[in-house]
C-alpha cells in the first residue's frame, strides 16, 4: 500500500462526493507551485471506497483512538504467544474499545447519505481489523492514510491459539460491561453531535448561497449604475 505526502493524505479523508473535486484542486495547486512530480502522483490516486474514506476521516477525528488501537494490536500477538492470558485479554479489550469507537465515528460519517446497512457496518469493522493486522497498515490507519479496503487476516490466526483457562473475577467482568456501556454512550453522544453539526453546516451553506446571490445582484446593479454615469 503506497504512502503519500501529508497533502495527499488529507485528500484521503474527504467526503466521497468531494474526492474528485479536491483531487483536481490539489493537482492544480501542486502544478502551479512547480511540483509536477507530486502533482502527477496525486493525479494517479484512485478514489478509495466510501468505507476507506469514512474510516480515514474517523482516524483524523479521533487520533488517540486510532493510535490506541494500533498500539494494542501490535502487542496482542506477542502477549498471546508468550502465554500471558490476562495481558492478552486486556489488550484485546483495549483494541476492541478503541477500534469500536473508530467504527462508530466512521458509520456516523457514512450516515450523511442515509442510515448505513448492517453490511456496511460489517465492512467498516472488517476494514479496521484488517488494517490492524499488519505493521504498515496499522501505521497508515493511525495517520488516516489508507487507500485500499482491507479484510481481517492476522487476528484470525491469533484467535485459534489456545490460552490457559483462567476464571475472570466478577469485578473484571462487571468493569468490562461498564466500559462497553460507557463506549456506547460516548458513541451515541458523538452521533448526536455530528447530526447537529451537519444541520448547522447545511444552514450556514444555505445562508452563504443566499448571500452570494445577493452579492451578485448588487454587483450587477453597481456595474449598471457606473456604466450610466460614464455614459453621461
Amino acid at each position: 500500500m503506497a504512502e503519500h505526502s501529508k497533502e495527499a493524505e488529507r485528500l484521503l479523508a474527504v467526503a466521497p462526493e468531494d474526492f474528485v473535486a479536491e483531487r483536481t484542486k490539489l493537482v492544480r495547486t501542486l502544478r502551479e507551485d512547480g511540483r509536477r512530480d507530486e502533482a502527477e502522483a496525486v493525479a494517479g490516486i484512485k478514489k478509495p471506497s466510501r468505507i476507506v474514506l469514512a474510516v480515514n476521516r474517523a482516524a483524523r477525528d479521533r487520533p488517540q483512538a486510532a493510535k490506541d488501537a494500533a498500539k494494542a494490536a501490535e502487542r496482542i500477538g506477542k502477549a498471546q504467544l508468550s502465554g500471558k492470558p490476562e495481558e492478552y485479554r486486556a489488550l484485546v479489550a483495549e483494541m476492541d474499545g478503541a477500534s469500536g469507537l473508530l467504527s462508530e465515528v466512521a458509520v456516523a460519517n457514512l450516515s450523511r447519505r442515509g442510515k448505513p446497512s448492517d453490511a456496511v457496518r460489517r465492512r467498516v469493522s472488517d476494514h479496521i481489523r484488517g488494517a490492524l493486522s499488519g505493521e504498515e497498515t496499522r501505521r497508515l490507519l493511525a495517520r488516516g492514510g489508507l487507500t485500499d479496503e482491507l479484510q481481517p487476516t492476522g487476528f484470525d490466526a491469533y484467535a485459534g491459539l489456545p490460552l490457559p483457562k483462567t476464571g475472570s473475577p466478577p469485578g473484571k467482568v462487571q468493569s468490562a460491561r461498564e466500559a462497553e456501556r460507557a463506549r456506547r454512550a460516548r458513541a451515541s453522544k458523538l452521533e448526536a453531535e455530528i447530526s447537529e453539526a451537519r444541520a448547522r453546516l447545511a444552514e450556514a451553506e444555505a445562508q452563504l448561497r443566499t448571500a452570494s446571490r445577493e452579492r451578485d445582484r448588487l454587483a450587477r446593479r453597481l456595474e449598471g449604475l457606473e456604466a450610466r454615469l460614464e455614459s453621461g
